[in-house]
């Protein structure tokens, strides 16, 4: 066990960088998502904005470009000052004592792997989200008929297909589905099935994110693209989609509407409310 004060501070520092690298990424991650698609989604003008939506968009753009690009300066500012630190109690430590390279090495690779392992935990622990409900899905599930029947009888469920690091998907959660789950708030006969596929670790990451309220499942790709093709009966996967099954437990809708095409798809939702 090394029991100098300057290894453990100059290891934890070095522990850190790691953690920090990772969130650079994802800020990264975010702002092709949240700022340049954004930017370009409103150029082209893919949902119709009028002029008010337009400005309320590029006024959040702005404001998430700005924070965006702090938080990477000021990590990778922090990056450098912690290497500086590190290197400089690292040698405080060699001048104390006389270490073979390997034993400083090992305890500081550990040290890494434990920081690292502690924020993927947090990243994925229990969620505190009442209405955040997450399932797990049998290896074997094909179809939404059991999953129905055990969690959703006599509602009528809107079915999201999306991907964790899929542009439209994401802008989706960002700008639209708020909007749709407070239309239909005071609802009990309505519920809302997200399906996942991707990196499990953004997919804890992006529900928590933009608060998508509703259930969860995550599934690999090959069941991911079972339950999609049984469902839509379409060949090819395309995301984001969407399905609606009515009071029965029957796909009425095998190509819904989205968040954004509002008006139509609460005629769709609608229709089916009102059913018995």
């Amino acid at each position: 066990m090394i029991k100098s004060r300057y290894f453990w501070i100059a290891a934890i520092m070095v522990a850190v960088i790691p953690l920090l690298s990772i969130d650079i990424a994802q800020h990264y991650l975010d702002w092709q998502n949240e700022v340049r698609e954004e930017l370009i989604t409103v150029v082209q003008n893919v949902y119709s904005f009028d002029k008010q939506q337009k400005a309320t968009i590029l006024d959040k753009v702005f404001e998430r470009n700005q924070t965006l690009t702090f938080l990477i300066y000021i990590k990778y500012f922090s990056i450098l000052v912690l290497l500086a630190l590190s290197f400089f109690f690292f040698r405080l430590y060699k001048q104390q004592q006389s270490p073979n390279f390997l034993t400083p090495f090992l305890y500081t690779v550990t040290l890494i792997s434990c920081f690292i392992l502690i924020k993927i935990f947090l990243v994925n622990r229990v969620n505190t989200n009442g209405n955040i409900q997450i399932l797990t899905l049998s290896p074997e599930t094909s179809s939404f008929q059991t999953l129905y029947n055990e969690n959703f009888k006599g509602k009528v469920v809107y079915v999201d297909f999306w991907g964790t690091t899929c542009g439209p998907c994401l802008q989706e959660f960002r700008d639209f589905t708020k909007p749709l789950k407070d239309k239909y708030k005071l609802r009990r006969d309505i519920s809302y099935l997200y399906v996942a596929q991707g990196n499990k670790y953004l997919w804890h990451k992006q529900i928590k994110k933009y608060k998508v309220e509703g259930t969860h499942v995550f599934v690999n790709l090959n069941q991911y693209e079972s339950l999609y093709m049984q469902s839509t009966n379409d060949s090819i996967v395309l995301m984001p989609h969407y399905l609606i099954i009515d009071k029965k437990g029957i796909i009425v809708e095998r190509n819904a509407k989205q968040p954004s095409d509002r008006d139509s798809l609460y005629a769709q939702l609608d229709k089916y409310l009102t059913e018995n």
